[in-house]
């Protein structure tokens, strides 16, 4: 004789459970590698972002802490403009004086 209570019970699942295996069933039938390589590109991107604000914090940490720096890059910044703005200068010389100012600021990606 079985009891009532011991026989499993099943429940009518919720839109929101229906939804979520909806879901599951789309993502599962992408194939491991495809699934793999949007993982590491995500880690890979978010390792790049994370390398590149130390680096930015680094250089920020190194300016502010260095008095003699920062009058050495107003120094520099002032001659590179002084370049920039003179009408005698060469096109290519006001091309390297506009990236030296950006390499001065950080903002090269080399």
């Amino acid at each position: 004789m079985t009891d009532f209570m011991s026989q499993p019970r099943f429940q009518i699942p919720s839109v929101r459970e229906l939804k979520q295996a909806r879901l599951l069933k789309k993502l599962t039938n992408k194939t491991q590698a495809e699934t793999d390589s949007k993982f590491a590109r995500t880690v890979e991107f978010y390792r790049c972002l994370l390398k590149e604000k130390e680096s930015r914090t680094r250089q920020k940490q190194r300016h502010d802490n260095n008095p003699e720096l920062n009058q050495r890059c107003a120094e520099s910044y002032a001659f590179y403009l002084s370049i920039i703005n003179n009408p005698n200068s060469t096109v290519r010389e006001k091309l390297l004086a506009r990236e030296r100012i950006d390499k001065l600021f950080g903002l090269d990606k080399g």
